[in-house]
């Protein structure tokens, strides 16, 4: 949940003025595009039937998550908030003041009953499926509030709480509309995997953004034998080139498994919903690789790309055929045989 792809520019209207004009589900709309716009915009590739679940499991999960990230909230307040937010979801309809590290987030969480009375409108399908996703994740947020991301293993776990788990949550949630029967949607690492690779793209792409705010992302294992710091990484070129290729590498080694989760979807507009976000980022992932402006600055891809997935992507071999594309063109860059290999895997 931390991540997102920054490629739409918000309005300038507050959602405090909106909590006076408008009905609840409107202000839940409105409020998505406040705090995710890209999300906003994709989640109308949906079926109507989704549209709500889909646009309250992220709202739901965005209101923990601005817990999460607010520095001013005492550790062991912030503890309980976290893992008693599940459960306070399904009982009351509670808001809180003063919330959140930016205007938006802390509009969101003083307006939080809205989001919540909506909620308890859901199906029970639905609700059972984003209580648990809110309480894994919520116990997860917990845990890395006290613990480094050393390894690349802990870099997997932590994306697998942040991220995976939204994967996972919208596999149950196609599954509990029946508009998607397969049987590899229940598969939980095939869905974390689609998690973890939007997570990765974006945290190597904010490197400079989380550095400059003091954050760290990238696990301790792809820069600690090239550099002492961050800062020393950022400023010696060479090894901080050879951090970047480690790390976008390691997330491209989650293609294959993303291919064969898109490959599984039958209904088209849910197809588009996940496509989309994939293709952005493997591109995104072209335009970091061995990039030493990644080092300095958020590297972005053009709005023009973005727009081509949006109107040219409808089916899984068109989407197929793109990554192919894309990561035959890496190929030609990567002297390591790893990028070969996720090619090899995916034409057989």
């Amino acid at each position: 949940m931390k991540k997102e792809f920054k490629q739409f520019r918000p309005s300038e209207y507050r959602l405090t003025d909106l909590s006076q004009s408008t009905d609840d589900l409107s202000y839940c709309y409105e409020a998505l595009k406040k705090v995710s716009r890209s999300f906003a915009v994709v989640i109308q590739q949906l079926p109507e039937d989704l549209k709500n679940p889909v646009c309250l499991f992220y709202l739901v999960l965005r209101g923990l998550d601005t817990i999460e990230d607010d520095m001013n909230i005492d550790n062991s307040v912030k503890k309980d908030m976290l893992l008693t937010f599940a459960d306070r979801i399904n009982k009351e309809e509670f808001t809180l003041e003063n919330v959140g590290d930016t205007q938006d987030y802390r509009d969101l969480m003083l307006h939080f009953d809205k989001v919540i009375r909506e909620y308890q409108k859901l199906g029970p399908e639905y609700k059972e499926v984003i209580t648990d996703i809110t309480n894994e994740m919520a116990i997860g947020m917990n845990k890395y509030a006290h613990k480094n991301v050393e390894s690349y293993e802990d870099w997997d776990d932590y994306c697998y709480y942040v991220a995976g788990l939204v994967g996972i949550g919208l596999s149950r949630l196609f599954l509990a509309s029946k508009l998607e029967t397969s049987a590899k949607l229940s598969d939980k690492s095939l869905s974390n995997e689609m998690g973890l690779f939007l997570q990765k793209t974006n945290i190597i792409r904010d490197f400079a953004e989380d550095l400059e705010q003091g954050r760290i992302f990238w696990p301790e294992e792809s820069w600690k034998n090239k550099a002492n710091t961050l800062i020393e990484l950022q400023a010696d070129e060479k090894n901080g080139l050879a951090a970047l290729n480690e790390v976008v590498l390691n997330a491209l080694g989650h293609v294959p498994a993303c291919l064969e989760f898109l490959e599984c979807l039958d209904n088209q507009k849910i197809f588009r919903f996940c496509a989309i976000p994939q293709l952005m980022a493997i591109a995104t992932l072209k335009e970091l690789y061995n990039n030493p402006r990644v080092l300095h600055e958020n590297v972005k891809i053009r709005k023009g790309k973005t727009a081509k997935y949006f109107i040219s992507i409808q089916d899984f071999n068109s989407t197929k055929k793109e990554f192919i594309s894309i990561l035959k063109s890496l190929e030609k860059k990567d002297d390591t045989g790893k990028i070969k290999s996720i090619l090899t895997e995916i034409q057989k």
